[in-house]
């Protein structure tokens, strides 16, 4: 082997270095992945008051221009804090069908006279 490929090798991190860096990274990930699994089961109990609200001011789970405000301030939040756009967006899409879907089931659960204010979560 050359001088400069022998230069090269010496300045690599040792193999279990990476390693532990991986696994330091992986448990960060894990820690975040716990809280962002809090903050949406907090989300979750919001939308739960809002189908519980909505029907006596006569207001489906769908508001289009509620959608449109949400998006567009995530869609601030996510340039002002470096997250990708594109993930945001799917991301808060895919979160507000499933919080509409939840809404309107139990939206007709209390309308059907059921009293649950939860669906099982």
């Amino acid at each position: 082997m050359n001088m400069r490929g022998e230069a090269g090798k010496r300045r690599d991190p040792p193999q279990q270095e990476l390693l532990d860096e991986l696994a330091r990274v992986r448990a960060a990930i894990d820690m975040l992945d716990d809280e962002l699994v809090a903050l949406l089961a907090k989300r979750q109990r919001q939308i739960e008051r809002a189908a519980a609200v909505k029907p006596g001011l006569r207001i489906p789970a769908r508001v289009p221009e509620r959608i449109d405000e949400v998006l567009a301030r995530v869609a601030e939040a996510s340039r002002r804090e470096g997250l990708s756009g594109e993930l945001a967006q799917a991301l808060w899409r895919a979160i507000m069908e499933w919080a509409i879907a939840h809404e309107e089931r139990l939206m007709e659960r209390a309308a059907a006279g059921d009293g649950k204010a939860s669906d099982g979560g």
